[in-house]
């Protein structure tokens, strides 16, 4: 059709390999920018003071002195580091994040990339059927011309390849929604088709990869930035310290007043306040551990119940492999000539076109199946 002749045909793993310009993997790279430029900000002192005061007033001296200087807060060294500590773990959130979109991605394009084969290939059934039946009106109007029928055939004949033709469209709409879903997922304006061939099967891995899923790396790494909030916490407790420096000199007197003052702040009150802070930071930790558990044991029963649905699908998609096909051509090609001679109706013989083609299609709907499980279970093996 048209719109398909004009798509741009190519491979799965070409696909794949175009799927990094996926808006996700800029959205995750401006977050890891962002978090480069915060750690940067992680040594941030408070704002420098700059002070002027007269307070050495007395009734004999109305003038006092006159100071002028800066002021200086810094928070517990330990602070700062935490700071940074926490930053630069939640920049790992980011990297580690792209595993997981790696994976995500490359499974939502395997599954629309297979479904647009699956959608290619039950197309051409349906035109391989149309073809049948054009064929077929022609000589059904062929025998009305010569009397040997009475019009019937051809009637029966025409309202099948309406049908047909209207499941084509049907077709037809389908494949532009998924393409619709490919460009997204590629970030581009260009429909693409897979390559012209009948769709593969997918074939199952020996052994499962031996690595940490992305989104177990992720909990993971939710576990050490909930850690360094605990290390802040524990160092907002702590004392800060503070400065200040003042001379007369700064504006010329002949003899100056110089001077300077330290102090340190410390926590006496709210100590069970911060305590429990620390305590609520602990239990954030607990949290995200339970999570992890959680998660693992989510993701293994996933992957165990999508092994499962492989092989589920594999045993009805064997049948099909080893018998439904070859019977379903041999059940076209013998009611075909049986027709054209006329020793069945064609009543009779569109009884068995439709059988056989409904094997085909059941063929191609297990196949279908059985690779979208596949893919599913290359998911939870981060493959």
């Amino acid at each position: 059709m048209a719109q398909q002749t004009s798509a741009k045909r190519i491979a799965v793993n070409e696909v794949i390999n175009l799927a990094t310009n996926n808006l996700q993997y800029t959205i995750n790279n401006q977050q890891i920018a962002k978090g480069t430029l915060q750690i940067n900000t992680a040594t941030a002192f408070a704002k420098t003071g700059v002070f002027a005061e007269n307070e050495d007033l007395r009734p004999s001296d109305n003038k006092g002195i006159l100071k002028v200087g800066v002021s200086q807060t810094i928070a517990w060294p330990g602070l700062y580091k935490a700071q940074k500590n926490l930053y630069g773990e939640q920049i790992k959130y980011y990297q580690a994040n792209t595993a997981a979109i790696d994976v995500q991605i490359k499974k939502e394009v395997r599954e629309v990339y297979y479904q647009l084969w699956y959608l290619q290939d039950k197309q051409k059934l349906f035109e391989r059927l149309d073809s049948i039946y054009k064929s077929l009106r022609s000589a059904a109007i062929l025998k009305v011309k010569t009397g040997d029928s009475p019009g019937l055939d051809s009637i029966a004949a025409n309202v099948r390849m309406m049908e047909l033709q209207a499941m084509l469209q049907q077709i037809n709409n389908d494949v532009k929604i998924q393409q619709q879903v490919l460009m997204q997922l590629l970030n581009t304006a260009e429909a693409m088709l897979p390559l012209p061939s009948p769709l593969e099967k997918l074939t199952m891995p020996v052994t499962p990869a031996d690595s940490l899923h992305p989104l177990l790396a992720l909990q993971t790494q939710n576990i050490n930035i909930s850690n360094a909030a605990i290390s802040i916490i524990k160092n907002e407790n702590k004392p800060d310290f503070s400065g200040r420096f003042f001379s007369q000199r700064l504006w010329g007197a002949s003899d100056p007043f110089t001077g300077f003052s330290v102090s340190a702040a410390f926590p006496l009150f709210g100590a069970t306040a911060y305590r429990n802070k620390v305590k609520v930071a602990a239990a954030d930790v607990l949290l995200q551990q339970k999570q992890l558990d959680y998660s693992k044991q989510l993701l293994n029963n996933q992957q165990l119940q999508a092994q499962q649905q492989v092989q589920r699908n594999k045993t009805m998609l064997s049948f099909y492999e080893t018998a439904g096909l070859k019977q379903a051509n041999e059940i076209i090609k013998a009611s075909s000539l049986a027709y054209r001679a006329g020793e069945i109706s064609f009543a009779e013989f569109s009884q068995f076109l439709t059988q056989a083609i409904e094997v085909q299609k059941n063929y191609l709907e297990n196949l279908n199946a059985y690779n979208q499980s596949v893919i599913q279970y290359y998911y939870y093996i981060n493959q």
